[in-house]
């Protein structure tokens, strides 16, 4: 039985987007809101080989730019339309921080390569301190996009070994099966490959995608619809529904995804389809049929292209996520945008007879309306660039000593008060547009940064390698952060300085709960390198917000870890020099800066929570009291407020890490703390 309509499917779309928008509105509400993603993905496996399918059953062949003049006439349309607006709007709603980067997602989204574009920046979407643009949500659009290149090629492919094989119908299905099956189970290893190894760019990549979208064409070759077993279908039907729903509710941010745990999303989405038309005794009709239901899976291509969009800019103008209430209020925003999307730009340009008619015409429309987008992108960027041009302009009006007494960066603090702008100067180094290129030198030479999380213990050297006087720099991301003001004391004094930098590895005896095992091999081996070297000193610091295992010392998790550490490096003949952590930045500190130039004291944030579990290391001080701690928090904060800019100069350069021109500012306060020569 052949079935052009399908009202379940609809169902479906309906429940994916309802799915993916509730887990962005509220991921506590359907913590796992993101497999809706993965429904989408079958079902359009599914229909897509469906459509080929038939074409090629009735001709024997397949109309490569038919087909894509197709899928560009129901893709194009709505999401070059989010596309403009975005990139129109980002200098009303975005930050100046996030304008280069909006615009090169935006170029990514128009040519639907937005997936690979977050690979290579390594962001994980369900666990990510990185900030969310307007575009991100466009990575599953271009997935689809590279499979509907992919497969048709593939389905032509067994089209042509069908017909040369002359067997008939069952040569094309045998040849499907074999390409598909095989494509597939590669893809889906690949993913299993991916997660175990925990790359957050398997939730991307379409590699470890495609199998999703492939085991819908594999449905779409296999299934034949019938009237009978009622029973069956309907149990079937009730048992995908329910798949879809427990992976909704029990997955979890934290869930390794997609990995076996997509299966629940998949097989689901193939149950229902494959279930088809229900009727009697369990069916769902009466809930699918329904029209609001019918309506939803109309406009879900709409409503998930406008609904990100949508929630990056509240979360921006509104400087948090929304509430329960400003939650239904933008959802019903995001429902007006797609109904009107659907009814006056989606399905017009679908369907005019000017386009349908003429396959050259859509694809060539296509493309024009892709260069004018790409192009497009270039507004932001160019408006960032002036913006830059102007702050550079009055950052080099600041007079950038670093000596004691001055009033540059940290020297602002030391006399008790925390002056943000000094000397009548508002300008601000470095330049909050491009704060994160503001890095220490322990990332630039001689060592990098892919080389601090390897499975082997790499030291870093500075100053003179001839020196009796040996310094080792030892710890994860907070302690490398010192290396710069470090290196030039090494240069200054005639230090051999050794830097041990592991990422997300507190250098101690007890294991950040955070890759806690990688942690404690590198851990180890740093301990063996400095019982051979001998170091005349160590200085260390760490995340302060980092939690530990608790081993069942009897104390507070990471207190006994560091302090007998502590006392065994003094016991080799090492002084031990801890830095305090430093206090967190508010959440997108740089671009709060950015938006109050004139006036950053408005971005202070109350001290009481930036400072949580500073005083771990003060309770592991008392258990090795040869151990010197230096704190320098007071150049951050002052009695209630932790300042964004101290003496025109920008601290932190992203959630956590503070930018090198402050860490170099903290030089003459860490000489004074750590002596020139040790016993």
């Amino acid at each position: 039985m052949t079935r052009r309509f399908l009202p379940e499917v609809q169902a479906l779309r309906a429940l994916a987007v309802a799915l993916v928008v509730i887990y962005h509105l509220r991921p506590d509400v359907i913590p796992g809101g993101y497999i809706g993603v993965d429904v989408f993905f079958v079902i359009s496996g599914f229909l897509i080989t469906g459509h080929m399918l038939r074409e090629v059953r009735a001709t024997g062949r397949l109309r490569l730019g038919h087909f894509w003049a197709n899928r560009a006439r129901r893709i194009l349309p709505a999401s070059l339309l989010v596309v403009a607006v975005v990139l129109l709007t980002t200098p009303i709603f975005m930050p100046i921080t996030d304008w280069a980067e909006i615009s090169r997602q935006g170029i990514a989204s128009v040519l639907y390569v937005q997936n690979w574009a977050l690979v290579g920046n390594a962001v994980d979407y369900l666990a990510s301190d990185t900030s969310a643009t307007p575009f991100q949500h466009f990575w599953s659009l271009a997935v689809e996009e590279q499979f509907y290149i992919l497969w048709p090629l593939v389905v032509l492919a067994a089209a042509v070994v069908a017909h040369r094989s002359r067997r008939g119908p069952r040569a094309l299905t045998a040849a499907l099966l074999v390409a598909f099956g095989v494509l597939i189970a590669a893809s889906f290893a690949w993913n299993l490959i991916s997660v175990n190894n925990q790359d957050p760019a398997a939730y991307f990549a379409t590699t470890t995608r495609l199998w999703e979208l492939g085991a819908g064409g594999l449905l779409a070759v296999t299934l034949r619809y019938t009237e009978r077993f009622r029973l069956a279908r309907s149990a079937l039907a009730l048992a995908g529904f329910g798949a879809i729903a427990v992976g909704a509710l029990a997955l979890t941010a934290k869930t390794p995804f997609p990995g076996t745990a997509a299966l629940l999303p998949v097989l689901g989405t193939m149950a229902v389809i494959a279930a088809g038309r229900t009727a009697g005794l369990g069916s769902l009709s009466w809930i699918v049929d329904r029209a609001p239901v019918q309506w939803l899976g109309n406009v879900s291509y709409s409503l998930y292209l406008w609904h990100f969009p949508a929630i990056v800019w509240f979360t921006e103008y509104a400087d948090g996520e929304p509430t329960k209430l400003e939650s239904l209020g933008l959802l019903g925003l995001m429902l007006v945008a797609a109904s009107a999307s659907y009814t006056f730009v989606e399905q017009p340009l679908r369907s005019t007879a000017w386009l349908k008619n003429h396959d050259p015409r859509s694809l060539g429309l296509a493309a024009t309306s892709m260069a004018l987008a790409c192009a497009l992108t270039l507004v932001p960027t160019m408006r960032a660039a002036g913006v830059e041009r102007e702050w550079d302009a009055l950052a080099d009006t600041i007079d950038v000593s670093t000596e004691m007494g001055g009033s540059y960066g940290a020297a602002a603090a030391a006399d008790g008060e925390l002056d943000v702008l000094t000397n009548g100067a508002t300008a601000i180094r470095p330049n909050p547009i491009n704060a994160e290129d503001d890095t220490e030198i322990a990332l630039r030479s001689p060592c990098e940064e892919p080389e601090f999380s390897t499975g082997s213990s790499k030291v870093c050297e500075y100053g003179d390698p001839t020196s009796d006087t040996v310094v080792a720099l030892i710890g994860d991301s907070h302690a490398r952060m010192l290396s710069t003001p470090l290196v030039n004391l090494a240069e200054e004094r005639g230090w051999r300085l050794l830097g041990f930098y592991h990422n997300s590895c507190p250098f101690s005896y007890e294991q950040r709960d955070l890759k806690a095992d990688s942690c404690k091999l590198l851990n180890e081996e740093t301990m063996e390198q400095l019982r051979e070297v001998r170091p005349d000193a160590v200085v260390t610091s760490y995340l302060g917000k980092s939690q530990f295992r608790d081993t069942g010392t009897g104390m507070e998790p990471g207190v006994k870890g560091f302090a007998d550490l502590w006392n065994d490096l003094y016991a080799l003949g090492a002084d031990v020099y801890v830095v305090k952590a430093v206090p967190d930045a508010r959440p997108k500190a740089a671009a709060c800066v950015a938006r109050n130039y004139d006036r950053p004291e408005r971005c202070a944030i109350d001290r009481d929570k930036v400072m949580v579990n500073r005083e771990l290391v003060d309770k592991a001080a008392e258990l090795a009291p040869h151990t010197s701690v230096i704190d320098l928090t007071d150049f951050f904060c002052g009695p209630d407020k932790c300042e964004q800019v101290v003496g025109n100069v920008l601290v932190f350069r992203d959630t956590s890490h503070i930018t090198d021109a402050f860490a170099l500012s903290l030089q003459p306060y860490l000489a004074q703390a750590i002596p020139a020569r040790f016993p």
